[in-house]
C-alpha cells in the first residue's frame, strides 16, 4: 500500500459551488416596490391611450358627473357672498303718520336710536322725501300741482343682527304698536327669501352631487371590469405565482386614478369656460339691478380639490371593481 509522504500536507477541501442565497434588504425591497409602481403608472396610462375612444368616453361622462355639482356650487356661493353684502343694507322703513310735526319726528328718532336692537336710525323729512323723488322720477311737474306734500316722514332704522329674520320682525312689530306710526316694513326681507331659497339649493346640490358621484363610480368600475375581462389569463397566471391582491390590483388602480385625473383637470376646463361665457351676460343683467354680482372662477383650492378629489374617485371606483372580480378570478 502506498503510504502518505511525510510532511505532504492533505489538500484543502473546496467549498460547494453553485446558486448563492441573497439576502433581501427594506432599502431594497423598497426600490423594487417602487419601481413597481413606477411600470404600472407608465404601462397602465398607455393602455388607456391604446383605446382612446373608450378612455374618452369615461373621462367624459366623469366630467359631466363633476362639472355639474362644481358649476351649482360656484353660482351658489356667489349668492350667497352677494346677499350678504345686501344684508348690511338691512332696514326697517318706519312711516309715520300724516300731520305729525318736526318735534314729534325728532323724538320718535331719539326714542328708535335708544332701542337696544338698533344699530342706528336715520330720519327722512317730508321735504326731504319729496325733493328725492323729485330727483329720480319724471313726476316733478306733476308733484308741483299738488297743493301739499303728500309724503309722510319715515325712519330708517338699521338692526344690529341683520342674519336673524325673528328678531327684524320682532322689532318691526314693536314699532308698528307706537302711537306715532303708521306702517312698519322690513326692506329687506326679499333677501331673507333669498338665503333660504339658497339653503334648500344646497340641499338639492348635495343630493344632486351625491347621485352624480355615485355614477361617475359606475362608469369608472364599469371601464375597470372590462380591462380585467381582457386580462383574465393574465391575472389567473399571476395569481397562480403568488401574486398578491395588491400586485394584480395596481395596474387597475393606476387605470382609474388616471381617468379620475383627467377627468378633475376636464372638469376644470369646462367650468371655467362655461363661466367665461356667461360672465358677461351675467354683469350686464346684474347692472340693470343695480347690483355689482359677478360669476367668480374657481380658486386654486378649489381647483386642487377637483383634481385631488376626482383621482380619489377614480381610485375608489377602481378598487371596488377589481376587489369585486378578483374573488370571482381566483383559481
Amino acid at each position: 500500500m502506498n503510504q502518505p509522504i511525510a510532511g505532504a500536507q492533505a489538500p484543502k477541501s473546496k467549498k460547494p459551488s453553485g446558486a448563492r442565497s441573497s439576502k433581501s434588504t427594506a432599502g431594497s425591497r423598497f426600490h423594487h416596490w417602487l419601481g413597481h409602481h413606477r411600470r404600472e403608472a407608465s404601462d397602465s396610462f398607455g393602455r388607456l391611450a391604446r383605446v382612446p375612444l373608450s378612455t374618452l368616453m369615461t373621462v367624459t361622462v366623469m366630467t359631466i358627473a363633476l362639472s355639474l355639482p362644481l358649476a351649482l356650487g360656484l353660482l351658489l356661493n356667489d349668492t350667497r357672498q352677494a346677499v350678504a353684502t345686501w344684508d348690511a343694507d338691512a332696514r326697517l322703513s318706519v312711516y309715520l303718520k300724516e300731520g305729525t310735526d318736526s318735534e314729534t319726528q325728532r323724538a320718535v328718532l331719539a326714542q328708535a336710536q335708544a332701542l337696544s336692537g338698533v344699530n342706528r336710525a336715520n330720519l327722512i323729512t317730508p321735504e326731504a322725501a319729496l325733493e328725492e323723488f323729485k330727483a329720480k322720477s319724471n313726476y316733478g311737474p306733476a308733484l308741483e300741482q299738488l297743493g301739499s306734500n303728500p309724503l309722510p316722514a319715515v325712519l330708517e332704522v338699521f338692526p344690529k343682527d341683520t342674519s336673524d329674520t325673528k328678531s327684524m320682525t320682532a322689532l318691526r312689530d314693536q314699532f308698528a304698536q307706537w302711537p306715532e306710526v303708521s306702517l312698519a316694513e322690513v326692506d329687506i326681507a326679499w333677501v331673507q327669501r333669498l338665503r333660504t331659497a339658497l339653503d334648500i339649493g344646497e340641499r338639492l346640490l348635495m343630493a344632486i352631487a351625491g347621485t352624480l358621484i355615485l355614477g361617475a363610480l359606475l362608469v369608472v368600475g364599469n371601464t375597470i371590469r372590462l380591462s380585467i375581462e381582457s386580462r383574465r389569463d393574465e391575472i389567473r397566471v399571476t395569481s397562480l405565482l403568488g401574486g398578491t391582491h395588491a400586485f394584480v390590483r395596481r395596474p387597475f388602480v393606476y387605470m382609474g386614478f388616471w381617468c379620475g385625473l383627467s377627468a378633475g383637470a376636464f372638469t376644470l376646463v369646462t367650468v371655467s369656460g362655461l363661466i367665461a361665457w356667461l360672465s358677461e351676460p351675467v354683469l350686464t343683467l346684474a347692472r340693470l339691478y343695480g347690483s355689482q354680482f359677478t360669476l367668480s372662477f374657481p380658486s386654486l383650492s378649489v381647483g386642487f380639490g377637483v383634481i385631488v378629489g376626482a383621482s380619489l374617485l377614480g381610485l375608489i371606483g377602481a378598487w371596488i371593481a377589481v376587489g369585486r372580480h378578483l374573488r370571482e378570478l381566483e383559481p
